[in-house]
């Protein structure tokens, strides 16, 4: 994860500095967190949030 949100602050804080690299960071963790929610779902056959239970 670190990789990630590294790899998304580092193009960001060459184009802006500070608040381009946090900005960076941050859509590094909300991309990471949506893909862990996919994947999630995915591997397990279940809704990620919010399904019926039977």
């Amino acid at each position: 994860m670190a990789v990630l949100v590294a790899g998304y602050g580092w193009p960001g804080s060459v184009v802006d500095g500070g608040f381009g690299a946090t900005v960076g960071c941050a859509a590094g963790l909300i991309l990471r967190a949506v893909r862990y929610l996919l994947v999630e779902s995915a591997v397990s056959g279940k809704p990620a949030r919010g399904g019926r239970r039977d």
